[in-house]
């Protein structure tokens, strides 16, 4: 089973690391309150399988987030959620 664990985040990129991740996979912001999601420019996680990863923040605003993995569309995991400032 995918994972997508939160290790820390700064002005410019959120640390994280992952498992188990099938190719293809695409990270997503999505915003705690509103639900809106915003796509990651990061390719990050597209190879698969495991590691760590720095996903920048660039043009997300300040507010309270979760990553989400997704692979098709579908969500297959994500982080705890965290303040981008």
């Amino acid at each position: 089973m995918p994972t997508l664990d939160y290790v820390s985040n700064d002005s410019q990129n959120v640390s994280v690391t992952y498992s188990d991740m099938p190719a293809g996979t695409n990270a997503v912001f999505v915003n705690q309150v509103s639900g809106q999601q915003t796509p990651s420019p990061s390719g990050a996680l597209s190879k698969g399988g495991s590691g760590s990863a720095q996903i920048p923040i660039s043009g997300v605003s300040s507010g309270q987030y979760y990553l989400q993995a997704q692979n098709s569309g579908q969500s297959i995991a994500q982080t705890v959620m965290f303040y981008i400032n």
